[in-house]
């Protein structure tokens, strides 16, 4: 756990010894190295249920998403992702989300901050959050990311055929939120959801009871 970056004018060895502490704690990945995938969680907030697919092949629930293509920004990778493994084309919605990203800047001035770290009061369509760990599904090592966008959708419309890749036996499923917890299979992708209706309901949308 690296320290406290020192003050200004802190003595040159104190910072060297912090500098030393921030470069052990660093590690290159080469991007062979690194996977980065794009989904969403996308709801129908008048009746309150995920979107989600049944994965034939791993027999499990999951919230639909997929590898970003070369070039491709990871917000339309989700996009993509979302209508290809669902067949459904769903609209993205600006959240209040708390962020890293920074604002341009010229939104910046005389907005005031609680916190110097991040940026929250703006609706935009950052990712919500992320879930990261080893490729379990490589045959080389790599270190997979997966990132979360928010969208909605009508849950009565029916899905376009013949949008999933030829290897894929994907099924739409509308699950409940209550039920959100029980049915999908990896504990962060209910976390991803958790937060997606925090901020949802932080950013003022309504969702149904």
């Amino acid at each position: 756990m690296v320290g406290p970056q020192p003050p200004p004018g802190a003595d040159e060895s104190e910072l060297r010894l912090w500098l030393d502490e921030v470069n052990e704690t660093m590690k290159f990945h080469p991007a062979h190295g690194l996977s980065m995938s794009c989904g969403t969680v996308t709801m129908d907030l008048k009746r309150a249920l995920v979107l989600a697919i049944w994965n034939s092949r791993l027999k499990l629930y999951q919230l639909p998403k997929g590898r970003r293509n070369v070039d491709e920004s990871m917000f339309a990778a989700a996009l993509r992702e979302t209508y290809e493994e669902t067949g459904l084309h769903v609209t993205p919605l600006k959240l209040d989300v708390t962020t890293r990203a920074t604002l341009p800047s010229t939104e910046q001035s005389g907005r005031a901050k609680t916190n110097p770290d991040v940026t929250e009061g703006h609706l935009s369509n950052e990712f919500v959050g992320a879930c990261l760990y080893p490729d379990p599904q490589s045959k080389t090592a790599a270190f997979k990311m997966v990132f979360f966008f928010v969208a909605t959708a009508d849950s009565t419309t029916t899905p376009d055929s013949g949008t999933q890749e030829e290897w894929e036996d994907l099924n739409v499923k509308w699950i409940p939120l209550s039920e959100v917890a029980s049915t999908l299979r990896f504990g962060v992708e209910v976390e991803t959801v958790q937060k997606a209706v925090a901020d949802l309901r932080k950013s003022g949308y309504a969702i149904a009871a």
